[in-house]
């Protein structure tokens, strides 16, 4: 299925207009596939930056963004297999999360990963990291400009 991401789907108010949210994740993040379930937090006044993050407080957490809008013309390709495993029936069931990776020094640039992001179906709130099938298209390490105003 491919997923064309508009410039309005920048909007993580998955389950009205609470800011955190349960996302299983049956088969975990690549590297943590024993952290089955992750809480997603958002604050209007920050996004499009989120928190995916463990319950606890003390445990792993990732900045994340919805690319649309921020990415132009960010199309993912995601193979038959999981957007069964994932219940989604079209573009408006899915929210795409991409992990956001900070510098170590103040110089350095933000980047995301564009190969590998996060597919959430929005009614169930299951996810599934997912290399996508056009992954050539795209870096793991893109760099995000955060000099522009749409952020």
């Amino acid at each position: 299925m491919k997923l064309k991401i508009d410039e309005d789907s920048n909007n993580p108010d998955i389950v009205g207009s609470e800011t955190r949210n349960q996302v299983d994740l049956p088969q975990g993040l690549f590297g943590f596939s024993e952290i089955r379930s992750m809480e997603l937090v958002y604050d209007e006044e920050e996004l499009p930056f989120m928190w995916l993050r463990q319950d606890d407080q003390d445990g792993l957490a990732f900045i994340v963004i919805e690319p649309g809008g921020i990415i132009p013309n960010y199309s993912v390709e995601v193979a038959d297999a999981d957007v069964q495993i994932l219940g989604i029936s079209g573009p408006e069931d899915t929210m795409i999360l991409n992990i956001v990776t900070l510098p170590s020094n103040q110089t350095g640039k933000i980047s995301l990963n564009l190969v590998g992001p996060i597919i959430v179906n929005r009614k169930t709130l299951v996810g599934k990291q997912c290399i996508i099938n056009n992954h050539e298209e795209y870096s793991a390490r893109h760099i995000l400009d955060v000099s522009g105003e749409s952020l």
